[in-house]
């Protein structure tokens, strides 16, 4: 971005909000959620955002992660904050131990005073809900994932560079793939792939933008985060980092066409996407 806005290219166009909140409620609107000291609780969390990515914390408690987008995840871990990229799920469980009545919410202050949270309230207890920021945390999906290479090596591997050229059409960024953004006039470009034959997208993100990955009616296994390699975590959205790599691998078992694109609303509409047929 600082390069381009140096050579004179203008910023492309962003979406904000003015309200956000949880199950269809601002903060301090609606009841709280009510729990018992002692009790495990199992949340089960949707970023269901079109184009924003979510932090949440509660104050004083840890969330043992154990699933992600529904597929229990290798390595279960204790963590302060849940980051949540557009369409990802997250299962975790948090363990009732510190009375009070607190703010599960975004760690941003901005969005959090916007409505993003809600209120946790502990039987017999009372007062102003309360929120303190939680320890820095960098996610990290090789964290829930086991180490090492796959078992399965791929029959085919498909390379895919994403950029970005910022305000390209009527002040808009186009995000390409190999160069390409993919035209909604004529459904291109299609990439062809075999039944039956298992397959590697390899990513290199060339932009500093975040792009929660999905793969139509496919779970995949992702087998390299910024080079390492991984085995295990299988999932159907992944955040692909700015300026990282990462590698899904998937079966073709699905007939027909499957969209692969970025959930960010923004960037599917103006050219993440491709797809690809079963044949």
């Amino acid at each position: 971005m600082a390069g381009s806005l140096a050579r004179g290219v203008p910023r492309g166009y962003e979406v904000g909000y003015r309200a956000v909140g949880v199950n269809g409620r601002k903060l301090g609107h609606g009841p709280p959620v009510r729990v018992r000291t002692g009790q495990r609780v199992l949340l089960h969390v949707l970023n269901a955002s079109a184009t924003e990515i979510r932090s949440l914390a509660l104050p004083g408690h840890t969330f043992k992660v154990v699933a992600l987008d529904g597929n229990p995840v290798p390595r279960q871990a204790d963590v302060p904050v849940l980051w949540i990229g557009t369409a990802e799920r997250v299962s975790a469980v948090v363990e009732m131990n510190h009375p009070g009545v607190w703010v599960l919410g975004d760690t941003s202050d901005d969005d959090r005073n916007a409505g993003m949270g809600t209120v946790v309230e502990y039987a017999d207890r009372s007062g102003t809900p309360r929120w303190n920021a939680p320890p820095s945390l960098t996610w990290d999906y090789r964290t829930f994932a086991d180490a090492g290479s796959t078992n399965q090596r791929p029959d085919h591997t498909i390379d895919l560079l994403v950029e970005k050229r910022n305000a390209a059409e009527k002040g808009f960024n186009i995000w390409p793939l190999n160069g390409v953004p993919f035209s909604l006039d004529t459904d291109r470009p299609v990439l062809d792939v075999e039944r039956g034959r298992r397959y590697r997208m390899r990513l290199r993100n060339a932009s500093d933008d975040i792009h929660p990955l999905h793969l139509h009616r496919h779970t995949f296994e992702v087998t390299h985060i910024a080079g390492t390699p991984t085995r295990g975590l299988r999932k159907d959205v992944v955040m692909l980092g700015g300026y990282q790599t990462v590698a899904l691998d998937f079966t073709a078992d699905q007939p027909g066409l499957s969209l692969f694109h970025c959930y960010q609303q923004l960037h599917m509409d103006y050219g993440f996407m491709i797809l690809l047929r079963c044949s």
